[in-house]
């Protein structure tokens, strides 16, 4: 079956059972912090139920859907109908932007010039970024390593997760992402038909290496494999994340203590709601030389979520998502708040400034325990929020980079000159 005919069931199913109780609304981490804050879950859920029915917009539907910030917490068994509430937003989201209701709010990854290749481009040599961008000549291989899309806006993670990949030396191919996505950017916006395509040309790939498994850094692409995919295609290999395999291979790695110091942990909200991931990234800190993990108060199944993906339609709800889970860390007295999603670390970077710890990813402190030393770009150039500042310290990448000056320099005013 396609992914867009799993959808159409699943709408179908969604108003022959829903019974309008509201508990995905109740439960809904964001809403709090909306335009309907002040509604009780129950009239929110009708307003869905009646937009999905008829297709009369209401605002109900609307906010539920768009300030949804893709946590996957209302997907972990809270129907008392196992529907997927998230799915339905995304229905919801894809009537609205397709009939020119709401405007979309994400650009395509597999596009020649999009973003996220003009943004690696300029962090990395020309040599490290066609690593990171074509996949690995092998046939076959027992691991497949995909980092998914966003992570390269942080080309630094991705080298990093490399370098421990070759340290740990297991049969791996590298298969990057943008040219091969796990379909969630078009999903999450509503564009189904097409994200479902992306995800089975993904996994039909994937395939053809014949791997035991498929190791994805992207804490996204676990779940939409776990949500979305599985429940559609047949995938014939096994889904590890990334803290997942690095934690049961440390002991392979020569670790110094250059990593030390009190840690606070930022895990991927939708990888503790689904339990997909709860002890991988706690499971590589705690191997990590001289490294202090102190819990913020929310943390496993009860964490806080960074106000991800409501960025895109309701950035005020996501900034105060974002400013509490910072201030929440700063209690902790933590030197680091370690992040385990590069989306995570982009959010919580450019506010490093007015907060009493570094804001720092499990795989840079891996790497640097090892003795590799590479920036974090993404952040330093968030932070300084300064053109000519960036092109001067980005001039070497930029003429290697395969894009021309304008273009980077539009890219560099959209993501660090706001």
């Amino acid at each position: 079956m396609a992914i867009s005919d799993h959808y159409g069931e699943e709408k179908q199913r969604f108003l022959e059972n829903c019974v309008q109780c509201g508990i995905c609304a109740e439960v809904c981490p964001i809403l709090p912090h909306a335009d309907m804050r002040d509604i009780s879950s129950q009239d929110i859920q009708e307003g869905v139920f009646s937009f999905i029915d008829t297709g009369t917009p209401n605002q109900h539907a609307y906010t539920k859907a768009f300030a949804c910030m893709e946590c996957f917490k209302c997907t972990a068994n809270i129907c008392p109908e196992d529907l997927n509430p998230m799915l339905v937003n995304e229905l919801i989201k894809g009537e609205y932007i397709s009939r020119g209701l709401a405007e979309k709010a994400y650009g395509d990854q597999q596009e020649p010039s999009s973003i996220h290749r003009v943004l690696a481009s300029i962090q990395v040599s020309g040599s490290d970024y066609r690593k990171i961008t074509k996949p690995s000549n092998k046939k076959n291989a027992r691991y497949i390593f995909f980092p998914g899309c966003n992570v390269y806006f942080q080309p630094d993670k991705i080298l990093n997760a490399l370098d421990i990949m070759d340290a740990i030396g297991d049969d791996y191919a590298f298969l990057p992402g943008l040219d091969n996505c796990c379909g969630d950017s078009c999903m999450f916006a509503g564009d189904i038909n097409k994200g479902g395509q992306q995800a089975e040309s993904l996994i039909a790939t994937i395939a053809e290496f014949q791997p035991e498994a498929v190791v994805l850094w992207c804490p996204t692409c676990h779940c939409r494999f776990d949500k979305s995919i599985a429940p559609t295609l047949d995938i014939p290999f096994q889904i590890l994340s990334f803290p997942q395999y690095l934690a049961a291979n440390m002991n392979k790695l020569s670790l110094s203590d250059a990593s030390a110091g009190v840690v606070t942990l930022h895990e991927p909200c939708k990888s503790a709601y689904t339990s997909l991931d709860f002890d991988g990234p706690r499971g590589v800190l705690r191997q990590l030389p001289g490294v202090t993990l102190t819990e913020m108060t929310h943390h496993g199944p009860e964490t806080s979520c960074c106000g991800s993906g409501a960025d895109c339609w309701f950035q005020e709800s996501s900034s105060q998502m974002r400013e509490n889970r910072l201030k929440e860390a700063d209690q902790t007295g933590a030197d680091r708040l370690v992040t385990i999603c590069h989306y995570c670390g982009q959010t919580f970077g450019q506010e490093e400034e007015r907060f009493n710890f570094k804001v720092t990813n499990y795989v840079n402190m891996v790497a640097k325990a090892m003795g590799i030393q590479r920036d974090d770009t993404f952040k330093k150039y968030a932070l300084w929020r300064d053109l000519d500042r960036i092109l001067s310290d980005t001039a070497k990448s930029l003429q290697e980079s395969p894009f021309e000056k304008n273009k980077i320099i539009e890219v560099i005013k959209t993501v660090f000159i706001r």
